[in-house]
């Protein structure tokens, strides 16, 4: 009678646990720098994850101090996941003929998001402290006590008197482009940051907005300053970095540029001009909670930035 009731069991465990064959693949581990791990429902001892792995929905990504990883979607949109990073994607639903749309969950760190082919596109966002709508364009994540160090150097977020941010939950949102006749080969989109119930659209190459917490509704839009750029990459692409001075990985340095997109991407939307100038009198470009009045101001005019070079895929 043990026996047959141990059989039982495992013949239950079989017929409910996830196959192969089951999941939903949404793309594979198109470049690899250090130590990446996957897990997901089926493998809860996370494994390392190799060049050309596919991933599917419910993969759970974590990289490593000085680790990288790009994920290639079938539709050739990218995620650019930096170091000490964790991501999931949830959901991936791709019509070559009518578009894609993309459901992830951003835990800690570095993300870079990328677009793929054109077409009713679409991606959602989740972090700790909000969600972020994507339609076409580039954007970059930061979530964690970075995100909030970078934030709240910034002038606007400053002068905001917003809640302190909490160091797991802080998220910072910056679009990167493109703009109108952008090269490269990328829609003109736009992303919708969203947190208690207030939301903060990004529709200029170099806008950004912060959430400091779960709860708090998002502070901006206000153009990120040249340093906050910087330290943004620098999050993203530390090998980088690190090669420029002097360090000894340059092949991961090469890989970890490939992932960002392009050396040339380091300060994709960088303004020209002194930094301290372009910070000042920096005015959202439509309501939020730090508009009362839900008057939507202009932003101050500066030149427009350059294009960016077209981003690099790895097949």
């Amino acid at each position: 009678m043990r026996k047959v009731i141990a059989a039982g069991i495992v013949l239950t465990a079989l017929a409910t646990a996830p196959t192969a064959a089951q999941q939903t693949v949404v793309g594979n581990a198109a470049t690899v720098v250090g130590d990446v791990k996957m897990s997901n429902a089926s493998i809860r001892t996370p494994r390392k994850v190799e060049r050309r792995q596919r991933l599917a929905w419910g993969d759970l990504i974590d990289t490593a101090k000085r680790s990288q990883l790009q994920i290639l979607l079938l539709d050739k949109s990218t995620f650019g996941i930096g170091a000490n990073s964790q991501v999931r994607i949830d959901r991936f639903v791709y019509d070559p003929s009518r578009g894609r749309s993309v459901i992830a969950t951003f835990f800690k760190g570095a993300l870079r998001f990328f677009t793929g082919d054109e077409g009713e596109n679409s991606a959602e966002v989740t972090t700790p402290a909000g969600r972020i709508g994507i339609r076409g364009t580039a954007l970059d994540v930061l979530v964690g006590e970075d995100a909030k160090d970078i934030a709240e150097d910034e002038d606007f977020v400053d002068d905001a008197d917003g809640p302190d941010g909490r160091k797991n939950e802080a998220t910072l949102v910056v679009l990167r482009g493109p703009g109108p006749a952008t090269a490269g080969g990328l829609t003109v989109g736009r992303a919708e940051v969203e947190g208690a119930g207030v939301t903060v659209v990004l529709d200029q190459p170099g806008l950004a907005a912060y959430i400091p917490r779960n709860g708090a509704p998002p502070i901006g839009p206000f153009f990120i300053s040249n340093k906050g750029l910087a330290n943004v990459q620098d999050e993203l692409a530390p090998e980088v970095a690190r090669a420029a001075d002097g360090g000894n990985g340059a092949a991961e340095a090469a890989a970890a540029t490939a992932i960002i997109g392009g050396a040339a991407c380091l300060l994709l939307f960088c303004r020209h001009g002194d930094d301290n100038n372009n910070r000042t009198n920096q005015t959202p470009t439509s309501p939020t909670a730090n508009n009362p009045n839900n008057t939507a101001n202009t932003p101050p005019s500066r030149p427009p930035p350059p294009p960016p070079p077209p981003p690099v895929r790895i097949n």
